[in-house]
């Protein structure tokens, strides 16, 4: 219960810098986390193929085993700790905006109670001098009166008051209940956030475990719940264009920069048009939180429902029960899920292996097929950006090996491009197809995940217009592409087109970039090309209406690159031809690719 002493004398100041400390030690264990993470861990990784120059540059044995453990435990517990304090740094700025707000309140009525002469109690009672004109010669005394709240009493006070021949009586009880009110105010206020900010705490032994992750969302929500005067969740931008976006979060201070990342994470992480380093800040600490809720749901689970099947799986033939689908479809979720969780963070794990720059988590998501989004190196700083699009079957399951594309592309870019710094993107940002044969020949998947890409791109525009970029697609990524260029302008300064299907336009003309900037790899052994042709062709009125072509066509206009492996899957090889022509495009050197003869 918050007295009218306590209310009068507290220093909001004091709230507001140990808001100041607690974001200042959350931005130390950041720090502290990417420093262990980035310059210590890759280095003591255990080698497990020693003599393999991709195996990476670490030490083994026994030691450097335990000692990658170790500093791995302590770099989750820098990322647990910076959360945490970020959450109670929002808190403190939260309940400093609210008592300012109650405390202008109180000081109003201060100062109207002194400037009528009354005086106000420690206790937050008002006393009132004699005053008014003589009654049967005697002026009218002085005397006190307390506040209320409620109102019938409040009512009744002010009548008595209102009675009294002192016409001091009824401005001291008004102030009177005035007072009652701010203290009544600042109470709710500690009554709300006591409890939220109680819970803020680790463990004595800072043991951080899937529980203690888990539980971040609950605290986040259990701030959010009572945050709202100070930050308010509606007013995060919701299917702006990036340019919006951007303005928005510049219009905040510092303060309530790092207050809405701590608070909406999930929301700042998605929006497109914010800086790499924000996003990725945002988007780790859900990925955490998602990894720590998974892990406990799946130990939780029940046993494997019995019977498997109806019937015994008889004569009736193998139908699974409903109760075993369930059980089934939840646990596979979240397995999959979990893989690639485990599979991004490997990658922030990876960095300062073989060189292999910073990552940043640009998006993620693993509801459904899951999203997510990775970048080598940060794409505001480079010179050069590589977004590359996957095709059927990508999911967040798969994420590796779609990373692993994009590490080899960053590696041969890096190694040709000088002194220039090189980006490169594994963008899910879609809901791609999954089965070859009853998804992949649908246009929907690529006309409703293009959006996201155009919105994406404009996005980058925003943290660094002035770079040079090529998007790439692979597979039924290049339809994505087409259709982004089809529905909007696509902004980027050259298209890699690799084992296409067809981009749902007949021309190179139509992919919204310069003259000769379009660009297709079509492997020996790859049948996609032509399979797709009659799904995904573009029609070119100009060789004859409805011919369907695709970017292997010659009609089609793309520069076609020399490629030297074989089949669907392989354009990324190491040492490849297939490779370095990517990365010849991708960092501006276009004269020293090898087109085919």
């Amino acid at each position: 219960m918050v007295s009218f002493r306590s209310l009068r004398d507290v220093n909001l100041e004091e709230f507001e810098a140990a808001a100041d400390g607690y974001h200042l030690l959350s931005s130390t264990a950041r720090a502290a986390k990417d420093e262990l993470s980035n310059s210590i861990i890759a280095k003591t990784m255990p080698d497990p193929e020693p003599g393999d120059a991709d195996s990476g540059q670490g030490l083994v044995g026994q030691a450097a085993t335990a000692a990658h453990e170790r500093l791995s435990r302590l770099s989750k517990n820098f990322h647990y700790t910076q959360v945490e304090c970020g959450l109670l740094g929002a808190s403190f700025n939260a309940v400093a905006t609210e008592l300012r707000a109650v405390r202008k309140k109180l000081d109003t009525v201060l100062a109207e109670a002194e400037s009528a002469g009354l005086t106000v109690r420690d206790d937050g009672s008002v006393s009132y001098p004699p005053a008014g004109r003589e009654i049967d010669g005697k002026t009218p005394e002085g005397g006190f009166t307390r506040g209320f709240t409620d109102p019938t009493a409040k009512g009744v006070a002010a009548q008595a008051a209102y009675l009294t021949p002192n016409p001091k009586a009824e401005l001291a009880q008004q102030c009177a209940d005035d007072i009652a009110n701010a203290v009544r105010e600042a109470s709710e206020i500690d009554e709300r956030w006591s409890p939220k900010i109680e819970r803020l705490k680790a463990q004595k032994d800072l043991a951080i475990t899937a529980k203690d992750w888990a539980n971040v969302h609950g605290d986040q929500r259990a701030v959010q719940k009572v945050a709202d005067e100070y930050l308010e969740r509606e007013s995060i931008p919701e299917g702006k264009t990036p340019g919006e976006n951007a303005k928005w979060w510049q219009s905040l201070s510092a303060q309530e920069k790092a207050d809405y990342v701590s608070l909406y994470p999930a929301s700042i992480g998605s929006l497109d048009g914010l800086p790499a380093e924000v996003r990725d800040e945002a988007n780790r600490a859900v990925l955490a939180e998602k990894k720590g809720a998974y892990e406990l749901q799946l130990a939780s689970m029940p046993p494997e429902p019995w019977p498997k099947y109806l019937n015994g799986g008889g004569r009736a033939g193998m139908v699974h029960s409903t109760e075993w689908l369930e059980w089934h479809n939840r646990r596979e979720q979240l397995e999959n899920s979990l893989m690639g969780i485990r599979s991004i963070q490997d990658r922030f794990s990876n960095t300062g292996k073989n060189g292999l720059p910073d990552a940043y988590l640009l998006g993620f998501s693993p509801e459904g097929n899951g999203r997510a989004i990775i970048a080598n190196g940060n794409p505001d700083t480079a010179d050069h950006i590589a977004v590359y699009v996957p095709g059927t079957t990508a999911r967040l399951e798969n994420i590796q090996g779609d990373m692993d594309r994009m590490n080899a592309l960053w590696r041969q870019s890096q190694s040709i491009s000088g002194a220039d710094d090189v980006s490169t993107i594994t963008w899910l940002g879609y809901d791609a197809p999954q089965d070859v044969v009853t998804d992949a020949p649908l246009a929907s998947y690529a006309n409703e995940g293009a959006p996201s890409l155009n919105r994406f791109l404009n996005g980058l525009d925003e943290t660094n217009g002035s770079q040079h970029r090529t998007t790439i697609g692979h597979s039924y990524g290049t339809t994505l592409i087409g259709s982004a260029a089809r529905q909007n302008e696509l902004s980027t300064d050259d298209v890699i087109l690799v084992g296409s299907p067809g981009v749902q336009v007949g021309s190179s003309s139509e992919m919204d970039v310069p003259a000769g900037n379009v660009w297709n790899q079509d492997a020996e052994g790859d049948y996609v090309p032509e399979i797709g042709r009659w799904g995904h062709g573009g029609s070119s009125w100009e060789i004859g209406g409805g011919t369907l072509i695709i970017p292997s066509d010659q009609e089609f206009g793309a520069k076609q690159l020399s490629t030297d492996t074989r089949g669907h899957s392989d354009y990324w090889n190491k040492g490849s031809q297939s490779l370095y022509n990517q990365a010849a495009v991708v960092t501006g050197k276009s004269r020293e690719v090898i087109l085919d003869q």
